[in-house]
């Protein structure tokens, strides 16, 4: 082959490796919906308000909505996303924690487990839900062994990584729900305080503080 075509090919193939990077640092820097920034702000009622109409707000008003236990409406914007993405894993996630939320245990475990098999990056926090979720059907041993799998790992992101954010307040109430099933009441206190802090906003302790693993009256409460 000439060496005038082996620099044109050469050429060209600098031009795709070039375009492929040009367009995936356009996607990683996409900017997020206006629903999704305000929700990672913890302005749930705002993200409710600005994304249930916009599709591509919709997931972030779905989890607002969850925050503020209006459940009936999350499950429609979820079931809108999961009509359009079956394999949406983050609007799996989201709506097994809503039937979670209102009771329906089976469907939640169903629905976690098929979120974990198509994202394996979401192992950790559907472990944590799943645990919480044993938790809540009054299975505390299996919560225990459940939550042991990750229990190290997890409390070392929210000391380190979490405190503060909004969108992690219901992974520390969780948190805090399992350790003080496991009579750990030391960082079952700090972590309930932890996710109640983070997101002012949320109904979600409100709602935990009402089952049977919720928080003690003394350390624990609002």
């Amino acid at each position: 082959m000439p060496a005038s075509q082996l620099w044109l090919l050469a050429l060209v193939g600098l031009l795709v490796v070039a375009a492929a990077v040009i367009t995936l640092a356009v996607l990683r820097h996409a900017p997020r919906s206006q629903a999704a920034e305000l929700l990672g702000r913890g302005a749930f009622e705002e993200a409710l308000r600005r994304g249930r109409d916009d599709p591509a707000g919709r997931l972030a008003a779905a989890t607002a909505a969850r925050h503020l236990l209006d459940l009936e409406l999350a499950a429609g914007l979820l079931d809108a996303a999961l009509a359009d993405d079956p394999g949406d894993g983050e609007a799996l996630v989201e709506r097994g924690l809503v039937d979670a939320y209102a009771g329906r245990f089976d469907p939640a475990e169903d629905l976690l487990r098929r979120a974990a098999a198509v994202r394996a990056d979401l192992t950790e926090s559907i472990t944590l839900h799943l645990a919480w979720l044993d938790l809540r059907r009054g299975e505390s041993g299996r919560a225990r062994r459940r939550f042991e799998e990750i229990e190290a790992s997890l409390e070392s992101k929210l000391r380190a990584d979490l405190t503060g954010d909004p969108l992690f307040a219901e992974w520390f109430l969780q948190a805090a729900q399992l350790w003080r099933a496991a009579d750990d009441e030391e960082r079952s206190a700090w972590a309930w305080r932890q996710g109640v802090a983070a997101a002012p906003e949320s109904r979600l302790a409100e709602a935990l503080a009402e089952t049977a693993a919720g928080p003690a009256d003394s350390g624990l409460s609002h």
